[in-house]
């Protein structure tokens, strides 16, 4: 499993080895909402909400169109949604697209959205766009768009291209673009915890919908 703090493998997804995981097999596609407890991993198409109290793996060839809540979620495939979760894991060949709410997030590949989190690390080959609402946000690839952070840390292979509005800023060798303000709000953060509020009670989600 893919871990914060460790270099990720490409295609460590797939490899994956889950004791109980529902598994949407490369080359099926589900029009529909996962609701449920355990792990899942998508190799296929999901079109509908994935709303889990575990985690969410999607591969290179897995894409889902929809919302995702969970505790913790690893993507090498592509996202097009909202993504609610504790951690997220962008990896390489990933994309995600549309809106963010996480407590942690790692950038190996593609965002293409609104972020929203209390730390965000890119990695060299990153790039985030849009607007970034973070803490911290310690940057090793690109950002371009608009930034809001209370401390904004340029790695030397770091590329900031963004206005931003920040109380504290380190550069260590990297390039940095745009006007630099005051910090100010420029996104809503998720305030209340994101798993118990969201995730936790998928069964009661269950009884609502078919209420």
């Amino acid at each position: 499993m893919a871990l914060f703090g460790n270099k990720v493998k490409e295609g460590s997804v797939q490899k994956e080895k889950i004791a109980s995981a529902t598994i949407i097999t490369h080359g099926t596609s589900i029009k529909g909402d996962l609701i449920g407890e355990d792990t899942v991993q998508i190799d296929g198409e999901v079109e509908g909400n994935i709303i889990v109290n575990n985690i969410v793996l999607i591969g290179k060839q897995g894409s889902v169109k929809g919302t995702i809540r969970a505790t913790r979620v690893i993507s090498s495939g592509k996202i097009i949604g909202t993504v609610k979760c504790d951690e997220l894991e962008v990896l390489e060949s990933s994309t995600v697209k549309e809106r963010i709410d996480a407590r942690k997030v790692v950038v190996f590949g593609k965002i293409e959205g609104e972020v929203a989190c209390d730390g965000l690390i890119i990695e060299p080959k990153g790039y985030v766009g849009t607007k970034i609402q973070a803490r911290s946000i310690s940057v090793g690839g690109t950002i371009s768009g608009e930034v809001a952070a209370d401390l904004l840390s340029t790695k030397e292979t770091g590329f900031v291209r963004a206005n931003m509005f920040v109380n504290n800023i380190s550069n260590e060798g990297g390039k940095v673009e745009g006007a630099i303000g005051p910090y100010k709000k420029i996104l809503e953060m998720e305030q209340k915890s994101l798993v118990p509020e969201e995730v936790d009670s998928p069964k009661k989600e269950a009884k609502r919908k078919s209420a």
